[in-house]
């Protein structure tokens, strides 16, 4: 089976690299781009509470709803390249994933009765069914409607963000506050 696919062109790609390729840091130049994905991703994130609080369960779907955040730490295990810049949109919920994916038919396990293994049940599936619940993918349907949203925002505040630091490090240069790194970095 095929796997969907996100297709996009970008235009000023280049523009926009090379101007980022400017600032003198590279802490300077992830801010940049941390600063513009969190901007970027708040459509995908406000449009995934509102789906989640609409999951129809025997359950508080507010709470999931509320837990989903955007953010900017991950596991340490997840942050290998130091270069990189991650965000995550998600829930910090801890059973979101069943209602974002569903579960399979629930039994709890026990020993099967005599009564069980003779009417041939097999082991494991000897206690009360507890159900399924079905899969209501509130994450992956705010990222589908909006992820053309979040790349034009993300293309917006790329350059904002930018121009916001090119301001910064001129106010810098005028107070003469600017670091070692920072000279070395602007000397190029």
């Amino acid at each position: 089976m095929a796997q969907p696919s996100f297709k996009f062109k970008l235009h000023g790609l280049k523009e926009t690299l090379d101007a980022l390729d400017q600032l003198p840091t590279l802490s300077m130049k992830k801010t940049v781009v941390r600063n513009a994905l969190k901007k970027a991703a708040i459509p995908i994130r406000d449009a995934a509470k509102i789906k989640a609080g609409s999951i129809e369960y025997d359950y508080d779907a507010e709470s999931i709803a509320e837990s989903i955040h955007i953010d900017t730490k991950l596991k340490r295990k997840s942050r290998r390249d130091r270069s990189r810049v991650t965000i995550y949109v998600g829930p910090s919920h801890p059973l979101a994933h069943l209602f974002e994916f569903g579960t399979a038919r629930r039994f709890t396990t026990g020993k099967l009765t005599k009564k069980q293994k003779a009417e041939g049940k097999a082991p494991g599936v000897a206690g009360l069914s507890r159900g399924y619940i079905p899969a209501t993918p509130f994450l992956r349907q705010a990222w589908d409607e909006k992820k053309m949203v979040a790349l034009e925002t993300l293309k917006k505040e790329l350059w904002e963000q930018i121009k916001k630091a090119a301001r910064r490090l001129a106010k810098r240069a005028e107070k003469g506050t600017l670091t070692k790194t920072q000279i070395a970095g602007l000397s190029k």
